[in-house]
């Protein structure tokens, strides 16, 4: 996986794999970074005394460092620094990036052009402003605002299919309750012009006078969250058109 920088900042957490362990040091190959290699000092492999680092590191094993000097032929390299919730966290998003490998030559056929050009023109925008490029195909629909502040309407509409097509999320949903009140005599036909042309992936049933439910569907709770304001928004503003009245709660 290609990734926008050519090496990372000092206070990064890496993924590295170990490859040259003795007794003081070890040297690690970074994940992401190409030709970029760093350098484990035994004073930064753990908090407690460690006398031969070869006694607790394997050459081949992947973990996460962070880095603590990026002067030098080698970065310096801190497991120490870097605890167990981090380090599940950085691994997980790095194992999903892989994956984010797929997706852009997905994308590539779509666009129908060069894989390293979507990288450029797509890959590397979605990793600074989502870390990873391939969160930011998993939160595409919720975000799509922001994308096509990046991208033309086709890459948009593209990264969107390649999304639905790849990643499997649950359907995430809210719910929540309107109240519809109109004074004129013609209440039931203004209440049907404000809660008609509803967004997909959202439902307003009919509870008892005067209230309404509204339940919104999303593969990310951002999208869901997303939906359901949208459609308040649209529907309040219907309402205050026609001289009604509104209230909206969440469940």
């Amino acid at each position: 996986m290609k990734y926008y920088k050519d090496q990372p900042d000092e206070g990064d957490f890496v993924v590295a794999e170990l490859t040259d362990i003795d007794q003081n040091s070890a040297y690690a190959d970074l994940e992401k970074y190409d030709d970029v290699d760093g350098l484990i000092h035994i004073s930064e492999v753990s908090r407690s005394w460690v006398q031969d680092m070869r006694k607790e590191l394997d050459e081949g094993e992947k973990t996460v460092a962070q880095v603590i000097d990026t002067e030098g032929d080698s970065l310096t390299l801190s497991l120490k620094r870097v605890n167990n919730k981090k380090k599940r966290d950085i691994m997980e998003r790095w194992k999903k990036e892989q994956k984010a490998e797929k997706f852009i030559e997905s994308l590539a056929d779509k666009l129908e052009i060069d894989k390293d050009k979507v990288y450029e023109q797509v890959g590397f925008k979605l990793q600074e402003e989502f870390e990873t490029s391939f969160h930011g195909f998993e939160i595409a629909e919720a975000e799509e605002d922001l994308l096509n502040e990046m991208f033309d309407e086709k890459t948009v509409e593209k990264i969107q299919e390649v999304s639905r097509e790849k990643i499997d999320l649950k359907q995430e949903k809210l719910e929540g309750k309107m109240e519809i009140t109109f004074p004129q005599g013609d209440g039931l036909k203004r209440i049907k012009k404000s809660l008609n042309d509803i967004d997909e992936g959202v439902e307003i049933n009919y509870i008892s006078a005067p209230e309404y439910s509204v339940t919104a569907w999303g593969r990310t709770q951002e999208l869901a969250k997303k939906r359901i304001d949208s459609v308040v928004k649209t529907v309040r503003s219907k309402v205050d058109d026609q001289d009604g009245q509104f209230e909206f709660s969440r469940a």
